[in-house]
């Protein structure tokens, strides 16, 4: 009876020595993990961190952007009011024209008695004609730096298109990082909990053996 009560004990003794063994290198093993998951979620916080200060540079380039757009789009509704302008002044210093010519015109019946009229009316058709002239390629360069300033815009535009596009990408690419850090937390809890509850069940074993292995606590 004796001998057989030995027995059980020493293989009893022999199976605590396993499990301790056991627990002891899965608490090795969760330890090394949570060590590897606090190194990986460092360097995607970092990244995180870079991508938002990009987010951030990339927000500002837009807001400047979108200020030069709107400069532009001021300037684009004064330069056509100059167009306006211009063009009345056109239209009236045609009106003017074509009003000083048929009075020309009435004129020259009696050339020989109103001949030094004639010259003063020569002189403003002259002088409108040249003021005619001037407006007109006044209104040609206005169009045109109207068109430099409507391709301008439209250069603008597409920038202000492409930086919408990279902000978006860039913010869905910090969710994504944010998500990532959420789970790599909650994986580190959770080992970090695994890793309390073999330690606490390596502690209740080593309780039991009356000489504990040096793998206990």
């Amino acid at each position: 009876m004796s001998l057989i009560g030995r027995s059980i004990n020493v293989a009893l003794a022999l199976l605590i020595c396993v499990s301790v063994a056991g627990t002891a290198g899965a608490t090795l093993f969760y330890q090394e993990s949570v060590e590897e998951l606090d190194t990986e979620n460092s360097q995607l916080r970092e990244r995180n961190e870079q991508l938002r200060q990009d987010l951030q540079e990339t927000r500002s380039d837009l807001q400047e952007t979108r200020q030069r757009l709107r400069e532009l789009n001021e300037s684009l509704q004064t330069t056509r009011s100059d167009v306006g302008q211009v063009s009345e002044n056109l239209e009236e210093t045609e009106g003017q024209l074509e009003s000083t010519e048929e009075e020309l015109a009435s004129t020259r019946q009696n050339l020989r008695s109103a001949q030094q009229r004639v010259e003063e009316l020569r002189g403003e058709v002259n002088t409108l004609e040249s003021r005619n002239s001037q407006l007109r390629s006044e209104v040609g360069n206005l169009e045109s730096a109207n068109r430099n300033l409507r391709e301008e815009r439209n250069r603008l535009q597409a920038d202000v298109d492409d930086l919408n596009d990279e902000v978006s990408q860039l913010e869905s690419e910090v969710n994504d990082l944010e998500s990532q850090v959420e789970r790599r937390d909650d994986q580190i809890q959770q080992l970090r909990r695994e890793n309390d509850r073999l330690r606490s069940d390596l502690e209740a074993v080593c309780r039991q053996v009356e000489d504990p292995p040096s793998e206990c606590p």
